[in-house]
């Protein structure tokens, strides 16, 4: 298995391994600005809205379609090409059990996550999986797809068995998968008191450890990705600390490395940047090369977010163009008030040519952010996805 050999993360073989890749947002879980222009909104509200244009069977319909198309093996084949060796894998825990059959896993869920491991199998990318979206919300922001009202997660002690129970089930299914390079174990957390986060974490680990002794566990720290100060060491043998670095409301990146840096030596485990992106070419070009410098200690790698997206505020790597009835669509879920109600021929029509707009084929490949992510360290790989 791909594990942590002090503040390092290697291979199989006991190789130094750095892993560098993409996030797969938009695929097994939803974000509003990931799938249209300016439009905060969780899966959850996507959801409710399109149900009240054209009704719950044809949402039903539409998941099982986006999943169908929005990543196929045509796209790791590229991220392969691109020369990236790693994808997050960022997952909806509805994915995998509704609210009213609690402990009871979908077989459709399951069979999407094995055909991912199958495809990067077979094109040598390696799967951190991310439980992007804990049952109840492990905060009130979109990314975390949190229902009405404040976040459940840490006010639910039947959620957060939830929790450890969704982990345990995944423990089992995949604890002989080499191709896993690690388990993300909760996305961005906001718990209301640092001991509450704490002590989830010191009922989880074990729990997972009891099925997979031998998969990395990749820890966040809270407030979203931001700090590992509450930890007084590492949890479990086989770790890495996993951060998230965005610079929106100014440029402190080399602060917060520094901080993480000392977490990582304290404490003799590795860094690896679980997202980062949303910027300028030059800030996105500068913080990989942050990374890429030894002296950081980001020696487990980091990975972009996101591989592909309707660019808003900011360039996309594989870009979708987005269909005018679909940004329609989405103007009226994210402010009813301010964008007129479209009819459900047009929800219907404008569901239907997203579809289509988010394969592969179809989006745009961006040769300058290809370069600012790969070029201080990709060489001799061909891009496989046409590059613009």
């Amino acid at each position: 298995m791909v594990h942590q050999e002090g503040t390092a993360i290697v291979d199989g073989e006991g190789k130094p391994l750095r892993l560098r890749g993409v996030n797969l947002g938009g695929w097994l879980h939803w974000e509003g600005w990931d799938f249209s222009k300016g439009a905060d909104i969780s899966e959850n509200k996507i959801d409710a809205g399109l149900a009240g244009l054209v009704g719950q069977d044809a949402v039903d319909r539409f998941h099982e379609q986006m999943e169908e198309k929005f990543i196929t093996e045509d796209d790791i084949r590229a991220i392969a090409g691109d020369g990236f060796n790693s994808i997050r894998l960022p997952v909806n825990n509805a994915i995998l059990e509704d609210d009213d059959w609690p402990y009871v896993y979908k077989d459709s869920g399951w069979e999407r996550i094995d055909r991912a491991l199958e495809w990067c199998e077979t094109h040598g990318v390696y799967v951190i999986f991310d439980l992007h979206a804990a049952p109840g919300g492990q905060f009130g922001l979109p990314p975390s797809n949190p229902g009405p009202g404040k976040p459940k997660l840490w006010r639910s002690q039947e959620n957060i068995k939830r929790t450890v129970a969704l982990w345990q089930a995944t423990a089992k299914r995949y604890k002989d998968r080499t191709i896993v390079a690690g388990y993300d174990l909760l996305n961005e957390p906001l718990p209301p008191e640092e001991n509450q986060f704490v002590g989830l974490y010191q009922w989880l680990v074990p729990a997972i450890r009891r099925i997979a002794p031998r998969h990395q566990l990749i820890i966040e720290g809270t407030p979203f990705s931001g700090k590992f100060s509450m930890f007084s060491g590492p949890l479990s043998q086989n770790q890495a600390y996993g951060f998230h670095m965005y610079s929106w409301l100014g440029d402190n990146r080399q602060k917060k490395l520094d901080e993480y840096r000392e977490a990582s030596r304290a404490h003799g485990v590795p860094l690896w940047a679980g997202e980062f992106g949303d910027n300028t070419y030059e800030i996105i070009a500068s913080t990989v090369a942050m990374y890429e410098d030894l002296a950081n200690g980001v020696a487990g790698g980091w990975s972009f977010w996101t591989w592909k997206k309707v660019p808003g505020k900011w360039p996309a790597l594989a870009a979708i163009t987005v269909p005018a009835r679909w940004q329609a669509v989405f103007d009226w879920i994210n402010d009813p008030k301010k964008s007129p109600r479209p009819s459900a021929e047009d929800a219907l029509k404008g569901m239907e040519e997203f579809l289509d707009a988010v394969r592969l084929e179809n989006t745009h490949g961006n040769e300058r952010m290809m370069e600012a992510l790969t070029g201080g360290w990709r060489s001799g790989s061909k891009p496989l996805y046409p590059l613009e």
